[in-house]
């Protein structure tokens, strides 16, 4: 009989545990090229974002260069002899020039670069690129009426093609009409002209008809922080635009393998006439007079724009806001519609702060702006709101002079620079001292008019004592607008009798009425030994302009203007009598309405008595001509017959804003805003 051994079997572990292993270590490799796989994935997106971002940088880079270099184009391609080299002003220069400025194509600069002695380094910025042409990353989003190879879609009403294209059109706003070959100019250039008009087929955003107003009607102020006026409110404008497409990446998509993504813009230039209560290319100084004393009997509707403003005591802005290009200090109290505004306002974090409280809307680019209450807009400073431009058109005393554009053919706009921000340009007649009596006894003896007769041409006639131009004691000169005095302040002046004037001109062989003949400028020849050109500050042997008889000029229902090289006296009470509102002028029923006028001249005295101190009063804007960096503008302080300032307690000032086009006199100051906005 056998026994059954009880010692165990031996057994084998280690192929098991080797498969254990073995099925670890592969869910661990598994999940190391899962990990570096989504990291590899990861690093693919982040790269892709930041290259995207670089884009998106390139673009507000050059958006931003734009809102400075389009409007300096558009000056030069104004100004005589821009014909002779046109490249500097046209869109591909006015691009490259951009791209240049903000450096869009490389994160660092080549020379930079070498700088740095790094031999062959390579850069693993995929975001750089090296354009050929400008035609590389930017274009016009539509084809053209006239085809070619353009850059920008102008806004008028030859881009047909570009007005009814489904995703660019509802969002443009209204096209302006002119002549082929000023469309044919504006593809190329910026142009800014008077013969760019609204027209009645083309009315989105306009608040008035533009048959009765083509040059300037009422539009919407922009969704930008610069405070001239508003978001959404109207305000008396015209504004050019131009669209155009920027594409970053296709150079590159092999590379980054980031397909382009083409975006749309709207560059506008606003022509703003001067509209406000208060405005200065300078420092504007608000609430006291320069001794100290506080303003009395003032009050100001609409906003206060100027170069630099401080405001001092109480200062109460209603239905406006406050704004500065460069620097705005308040002192004492200062309120936008009864909110106070505090000093510090505008200090890093306070703005961006008010910035996020703002709650005002918009609408696409061309629709309408709609904001609620925000104190965001009351005051603003043009350095810190972003894409935009205030640029006021102020030439100081060279605004009092006529000189010359040249032949058209010297420049690349229809309108010249000088025609269009020279008060004395712009005039329609003109009264020119051809000779006086003597070098130091300016009293005239011979005057050159100049009037518009019924084709619009200008026709001269020359006036001189004792032959066709008689005193007020001979026969007809009762009758004569202009005549000579000595002033209680024993300054020869040249009198004009605004009362007259109307007839006068009416009477003139072929005139075309007081519909052409709405604005006179005075100044002197040069070169003649007996007449004296003003100086400025005046001097006692300079002659002098006086106003007289113009309560009533209700005959110029659509304005006048006087523009003077010599110190100008409003010898009696101006423009007091009230006219019927012009048809659809937008002006709301009951509104007072006076014929627009405006005075051009380097000084102003109120009254020509040495002994009376006539009260004044005030109705309308107030703009300085001072341009000079150390400047100061105190707007009312006001000079009486006598040379001296007049009592704040006989100035009685309502400051007003233009409520529509039919309320701008004939010559008046010009400001533009740039914007760009994207087309969403």
């Amino acid at each position: 009989m056998m026994k059954a051994s009880r010692r165990p079997r031996a057994r084998s572990f280690g192929y098991a545990t080797m498969a254990v292993v073995s099925s670890i270590s592969l869910l661990i490799l598994a999940m190391i090229g899962y990990t570096y796989l989504g990291s590899m994935r990861s690093f693919e997106v982040q790269a892709r974002a930041q290259v995207k971002q670089d884009y998106r940088q390139k673009e507000d880079a050059i958006l931003n260069a734009l809102i400075h270099v389009v409007p300096n184009k558009a000056i030069g391609a104004m100004k005589q002899g821009s014909a002779n080299n046109p490249t500097p002003y046209n869109w591909d220069t006015i691009f490259r020039e951009a791209l240049a400025i903000a450096n869009a194509e490389q994160a660092v600069s080549p020379a930079l670069l070498n700088s740095l002695n790094l031999g062959t380094a390579v850069s693993a910025n995929t975001g750089d690129t090296a354009f050929s042409n400008v035609s590389d990353f930017v274009t016009a989003p539509v084809v053209t009426y006239a085809g070619g190879n353009n850059r920008v879609n102008g806004g008028n009403w030859w881009e047909y093609y570009m007005l009814g294209d489904s995703k660019i059109g509802p969002r443009v706003p209204a096209a302006l009409q002119l002549s082929y070959n000023d469309y044919l100019l504006d593809k190329q250039y910026p142009i800014i002209s008077t013969t760019k008009t609204y027209v009645s087929w083309y009315s989105k955003g306009l608040g008035l008809s533009a048959t009765d107003y083509p040059r300037f009607n009422l539009i919407q102020y922009p969704d930008v922080k610069f405070g001239y006026k508003r978001p959404g409110e109207y305000f008396v404008a015209k504004r050019n635009w131009w669209v155009f497409s920027l594409q970053f990446g296709s150079h590159n998509q092999q590379r980054t393998g980031i397909p382009p993504v083409r975006k749309d813009y709207v560059l506008s230039i606003y022509e703003i006439p001067s509209q406000i209560p208060l405005s200065a290319s300078t420092l504007l100084k608000v609430g006291k007079f320069a001794d100290g004393t506080d303003w009395q009997n003032v009050t100001l509707d609409g906003s206060l724009v100027a170069e630099r403003l401080e405001t001092e005591g109480t200062v109460a802005v209603n239905g406006g806001s406050i704004s500065a290009r460069k620097s705005l200090t308040l002192t004492g109290q200062t309120t936008v519609d009864g909110s106070t505004i505090q000093s510090n306002f505008d200090d890093l974090g306070e703005r961006e702060q008010r910035a996020t409280q703002s709650d005002g809307t918009t609408s696409p680019v061309g629709g309408n702006v709609t904001t609620t209450d925000s104190d965001f807009y009351d005051a603003s400073v043009g350095g810190n709101v972003g894409k935009v431009a205030f640029i006021p058109l102020n030439r100081g005393t060279n605004s009092l002079l006529n000189t010359s554009d040249g032949s058209r053919d010297e420049r690349i706009s229809p309108t010249g620079w000088n025609e269009y921000t020279m008060a004395g340009r712009q005039a329609q007649m003109s009264i020119q001292i051809r000779s006086a009596v003597g070098y130091d006894v300016q009293i005239p003896l011979t005057i050159r008019f100049r009037y518009r007769d019924s084709s619009n041409n200008t026709v001269s006639v020359d006036y001189t004592r004792g032959d066709n131009w008689p005193t007020d004691l001979q026969p007809g000169g009762s009758s004569f607008p202009f005549q000579t005095d000595e002033l209680d302040t024993t300054r020869n002046a040249l009198l004009i009798h605004l009362d007259r004037l109307p007839a006068f001109v009416n009477s003139l062989p072929d005139s075309g009425g007081v519909a052409l003949n709405n604005s006179l400028y005075i100044y002197p020849r040069t070169g003649e030994s007996t007449v004296r050109v003003p100086s400025i500050p005046s001097v006692e042997q300079d002659m002098a302009v006086s106003l007289r008889d113009g309560q009533d000029l209700s005959d110029y229902s659509k304005g006048f203007s006087v523009v003077s090289r010599y110190r100008v006296y409003i010898a009696d009470s101006l423009n007091i009598v009230p006219v019927t509102a012009p048809a659809n002028s937008g002006l709301p029923a009951g509104h007072v309405f006076y014929p627009p006028f405006s005075i051009f001249a380097p000084e102003k005295r109120f009254g020509e008595s040495l002994t009376v101190n006539q009260p004044v009063q005030l109705l309308g804007q107030l703009n300085s001509l001072k341009t000079g960096t150390s400047d100061v503008v105190n707007p009312l302080e006001l000079m009486n017959g006598h040379d001296e300032r007049v009592s704040a307690s006989l100035i009685d000032a309502e400051l007003t804003s233009l409520k529509s086009p039919a309320e701008l006199p004939p010559v008046h100051l010009m400001n533009w805003l740039v914007t760009i906005e994207q087309v969403h």
